[in-house]
Formats: C-alpha cells, sequence, structure tokens
C-alpha cells in the first residue's frame, strides 16, 4: 500500500534508547516516477540534443517498467534510514502527465538527505500495478520477470525495423543527485519535496556507456545491421548471436564502463538497460548494482 513508509534504525536493541532523531523541523516527501519524453514523443533524425545523428526515428507503442524500494538516509546519521519498499509494474506511456506517485512520507526531518536509491527490479509474485497499468500488462511482466519491456519501431529511409525486448535486468541506483547541487534533496520545514526518479528512453541508442553527463550520440544502424535473417525485426536471440565487435566499431563507440562484460549486442542492451535510472530529470545515480 503506498505510503506504508518506514524508519529503519539501524542499530543494535541496547542502543535503540538513545538512537532518536535531533529536535527540528518536520516535512514532507513525494516520490512519483516518470520517463523522459522520448518515450511520449519518439526520436528524430538530426544532429543535436536528442537527435539520432544516423538518419533513424524511432517510435514507441509500448514501454513497460518495473520501480519502486525508494530510500533515503543522511550521511550524518546512516543508520536512519527512510524506505518505501513497495514496487509497481509502471506503463510509462500511459502514465498520467505529472508522473506516478509511488510513495509520501510525512512527517521526516527537515534536513538534506544526501543517500538516495531507488530500485528498477525484476518482477515477481508481490509487485504491484500502477493504477494506470493494464492488468494483462502487469501479469506479462511478473510471468515473464521482467524489469524492461519495449516495443519500438525504427524507420530510415522508409525502411523499419521492429524491436520487442524483455529484459529481466533488474538493478539498484544509489547515490542519486540531480544535474545540478547537491546529492540527494532538502526536506522544507512544514513543506513538500517532490523527488523524480526519471527514467530515460534512449539509452539503447548511445555510442557510450553513460557513467555521468549524457556526452554520447544517437545511432540505431547497429540494430537494423544485426537482423540477421533480414525479416524487418531485430530480436534478442539475434543480439546473442551478434559479436559486439561486428556493430559497435572503435572509431564510433566506447563499450568501456559497463557492469558485466560485452561480447555480444545482447550484452550492450543488458548494460545500457542497466543505466536507464536517473534522477530528477536527468540527474545520475552513479552507484549501480545487479539485482537478482
Amino acid at each position: 500500500m503506498r505510503g506504508a513508509w518506514c524508519l529503519c534504525v539501524v542499530v543494535a536493541l541496547a542502543g535503540c534508547a538513545g538512537a532518536t532523531l535531533e529536535e527540528q523541523g518536520r516535512g514532507n516527501i513525494q516520490v512519483f516516477v516518470e520517463g523522459e519524453p522520448v518515450i511520449q514523443e519518439g526520436l528524430d533524425p538530426g544532429d543535436q540534443g536528442h537527435s539520432m545523428q544516423d538518419g533513424y526515428s524511432v517510435r514507441y507503442s509500448r514501454f513497460l517498467a518495473v520501480v519502486g524500494n525508494f530510500r533515503a538516509s543522511r550521511s550524518s546519521h546512516p543508520q536512519e534510514v527512510l524506505r518505501e519498499p513497495s514496487v509497481y509494474v509502471v506503463d510509462l506511456r500511459g502514465v498520467a502527465t505529472g508522473g506516478f506517485v509511488f510513495a509520501e512520507l510525512r512527517d521526516v526531518p527537515a534536513a538534506r538527505f544526501d543517500k538516495v536509491g531507488f530500485d528498477l527490479p525484476n518482477a515477481g509474485p508481490s509487485t504491484l500495478r500502477e493504477p494506470g497499468t493494464s492488468a494483462e500488462d502487469h501479469a506479462f511482466m511478473v510471468e515473464h520477470g521482467y524489469s524492461i519491456y519495449i516495443d519500438a519501431t525504427l524507420t530510415k529511409s522508409g525502411a523499419q525495423t521492429r524491436i520487442r525486448w524483455g529484459l529481466a535486468a533488474g538493478t539498484s541506483f544509489d547515490d542519486c543527485a540531480p544535474e545540478d547541487g547537491a546529492a540527494g534533496f532538502a526536506v522544507p520545514t512544514g513543506g513538500t519535496v517532490q523527488v523524480k526518479p526519471t527514467i530515460h528512453g534512449d539509452h539503447w541508442f548511445f555510442t557510450n556507456i553513460t557513467q555521468g553527463a549524457e556526452t554520447t550520440q544517437r545511432r540505431a544502424q547497429w540494430i537494423a545491421d544485426a537482423d540477421r535473417d533480414g525479416d524487418g525485426a531485430t530480436t534478442l536471440e539475434e543480439l546473442r548471436q551478434t559479436p559486439a565487435a561486428e556493430v559497435f566499431p572503435p572509431a564510433q563507440y566506447n563499450l568501456s564502463g559497463a557492469i558485466t562484460p560485452i561480447e555480444t549486442a545482447y550484452d550492450y542492451v543488458l548494460n545500457q538497460t542497466r543505466t536507464l535510472g536517473d534522477f530528477q530529470g536527468h540527474g545520475e545515480c552513479p552507484t549501480r548494482a545487479v539485482l537478482p
């Protein structure tokens, strides 16, 4: 149930009497998830911003993500952790404008929480359904244990390539910080701070593994090249059969910084999926770990 948050004080039982929060003001935290605009709007050819530098346009017809397990703490009080453990399947194309509020933490210390994280885990039996997500999509994600599912069409010069990829790429994201400013967020006295885990929709097209600012180009030709049977659809099995060296020339791609080794095109997609969790729009969560 949303809002069933807890303050976890990780200390020995004998010390609990002295493990209280200092006297100070109180405030609230509202946590909501949204997808970046390219999930709704797609990407177009061009040479700037979120454009595709190799002439492709991209349109998503389906984009499902599993998100939750929000946590926050302070370096000055590491034993005191705010946590909302609920996890949801979210249809990022159907979510209401302004995103989906999946955690509301009330009457918390009015202070800066500089250690912030959330998960994009693999769906399981306890995974909840965001109200705007269909029961069919929720059941689909739980049945397959996916963390992300996308259905998209790539178009160039009238030719199309279809991708329908479901990935069990569960990942935790920590040490989140906005694009500008100090890590985490500050709770105002008597007010509410809005905290926004943001799911990005274009990292499969990056020419590097993002580890900070998105200094990259966006290319999709490698996906069309991996369509090994030429049927207009590039499957995950075809990606597994495609050596990375075959579609990612070193002159254009830098594959360093991956969580797991990249030997095939599938490995590349898996690693880029593990970078989709951002913070407050384009802020980063640089500490990432594989979830079971």
